[in-house]
C-alpha cells in the first residue's frame, strides 16, 4: 500500500497496536489482565527457570570477573575460576556457619513462645494490680477487659516472621536443584561471554533496521547500568547494614541478634518501606522477651535507618535510580502485587529501566518535532 508515493511502514505501527490493546485489556478488566500477565510469565519462567538462573547467577558474578581480569591481566579460563571458587566458599560459610546459627535461633524462639506470652501476662496483671489503687478513669477495667483479646493475637502477632522465615526456607529448599544447574550454566555463559553477545547483537541487527537496532542497544546498555549499579549497590547497603545490626545489638546483648538482622538486611533491599517492613517483626520478636530490649531495638534500627538513608544508601548507590519517590512507591506497590516479595525487591530497578526506554522515545520524538526536552 503507498500514501502519496510512499509505502507505509506498517512494522513502525505494530508496537503501537500491541500498546493499545494491552491498555485496552487492562482498563476494561485490570485484575484479569494482571492475573493474565503473572501466569504467563509464571508458565515462561518455570520452562526456562534454569537458564534463567544461570543468567542470574552470570549477571551477579561478572563485574566481578570483570574487576579481576583488568586488574591482574589474566585470561578467561583463570578469572572464572578464581570467582567460582570465591562464590562456592562463600556459600559454604552460609550453609555451615550461619544457616545452623539462623535455624536454631528460629527453633528457639518458636520453643520460648508460650513462655514469653505467659511472662507477658504476669507483667500485664502485676500492672493491672498497681492500677487498682488509684484508678479513676477506668483504665484498670479496659485493661483487664482487653487482656484476654491481647494473649489471643500474641501468638499471631509473633508467628508472622517465623512464618515468613519458614516459607522463605521452603522455597528456598525446593529451589536449590535449580540454583544447582544454574551454577554449572553460568560458568558457560561467562566463558562465551562475548560470543553470546555478538550473537544477541547479530540477531538484533538482522531483526531491526540498522537505526532501530543501534537504538536498541544502546537503550539496552544504558538500562543495564541503571539496573546493575542499583542492585549491586543496594545489595552491598543491605549487607553492610546488617553488619552493623549485628555488631550492635551483639555488643548490647540482644537476644536473637542474628536473625534480627538478617531480617533488616533482607527487607532494605525494599527501597523506603522496607526499613519499616523489617522493624516490625524485630520489635515484636524482642518485645516479648524483654520490653526495655524491644525499646532499644526500636532505637537501634531507628539511628541505623537514618544513617543508611542519609550516608551510607547516598554514598553508595548514589543517584542511579533515576526516577523520583513517587514513581519508587509506584513500583513497590505493583510489583509486590503482581509478583509479592519478588516484585517488591525489583519493581524500582524494572522502572527505572522502563523510564529509560520511554524517556529516549520521548526525547527522539520531540527532537523531530524541534522542540526541546528541557
Amino acid at each position: 500500500m503507498f500514501f502519496k508515493g510512499k509505502k507505509i511502514p506498517h512494522s513502525d505501527y505494530i508496537p503501537l497496536i500491541v500498546i493499545g490493546l494491552l491498555l485496552y485489556k487492562l482498563i476494561n478488566n485490570p485484575s484479569v489482565f494482571l492475573s493474565e500477565i503473572q501466569g504467563g510469565l509464571g508458565y515462561i519462567l518455570s520452562l526456562f527457570s534454569y537458564i534463567i538462573w544461570g543468567f542470574a547467577i552470570a549477571y551477579f558474578l561478572n563485574p566481578l570477573m570483570v574487576l579481576i581480569e583488568k586488574k591482574f591481566k589474566i585470561r578467561r579460563a583463570f578469572s572464572v575460576l578464581i570467582i567460582y571458587v570465591v562464590f562456592v566458599a562463600i556459600l559454604v560459610f552460609a550453609i555451615t556457619i550461619i544457616t545452623p546459627a539462623l535455624t536454631n535461633s528460629v527453633k528457639q524462639l518458636t520453643n520460648d513462645i508460650p513462655k514469653y506470652i505467659s511472662s507477658t501476662e504476669v507483667h500485664i496483671n502485676e500492672l493491672i494490680e498497681k492500677l487498682q489503687s488509684y484508678d479513676n478513669y477506668g483504665i484498670e477495667t479496659y485493661i483487664r477487659n482487653n487482656l484476654e483479646k491481647f494473649t489471643s493475637r500474641a501468638n499471631e502477632l509473633v508467628d508472622i516472621p517465623i512464618d515468613f522465615l519458614f516459607s522463605t526456607t521452603v522455597s528456598f529448599t525446593s529451589n536449590i536443584l535449580k540454583f544447582i544447574f544454574g551454577l554449572i550454566i553460568s560458568i558457560y555463559i561467562l566463558a562465551d561471554k562475548e560470543k553470546i553477545m555478538r550473537g544477541s547483537k547479530k540477531l538484533t541487527y538482522a531483526v531491526l533496521s540498522k537505526k532501530n537496532a543501534f537504538s536498541f542497544i544502546s537503550t539496552l546498555k544504558k538500562s543495564h547500568l541503571v539496573f546493575s549499579k542499583y542492585m549491586f549497590g543496594k545489595a552491598l547497603d543491605s549487607l553492610i547494614l546488617a553488619i552493623l545490626c549485628f555488631i550492635i545489638l551483639f555488643i548490647f546483648r540482644i537476644d536473637f541478634a542474628l536473625l534480627i538482622s538478617i531480617i533488616i538486611g533482607i527487607t532494605n533491599m525494599i527501597p523506603y518501606v522496607g526499613p519499616f517492613i523489617g522493624a516490625v517483626p524485630a520489635v515484636i520478636i524482642t518485645l516479648f522477651i524483654n520490653p526495655v530490649q524491644a525499646i532499644w531495638v526500636a532505637v537501634i534500627i531507628l539511628l541505623l535507618q537514618q544513617f543508611d538513608g542519609w550516608y551510607l544508601g547516598p554514598k553508595i548507590i548514589g543517584d542511579h535510580v533515576g526516577i523520583s519517590p513517587l514513581l519508587i512507591i509506584t513500583a513497590i506497590i505493583v510489583g509486590g502485587a503482581t509478583f509479592g516479595i519478588l516484585g517488591m525487591f525489583l519493581g524500582v530497578p524494572v522502572f527505572a529501566v522502563i523510564k529509560t526506554f520511554i524517556d529516549e522515545y520521548v526525547d527522539k520524538k520531540l527532537k523531530s518535532k524541534g522542540i526541546s526536552s528541557d
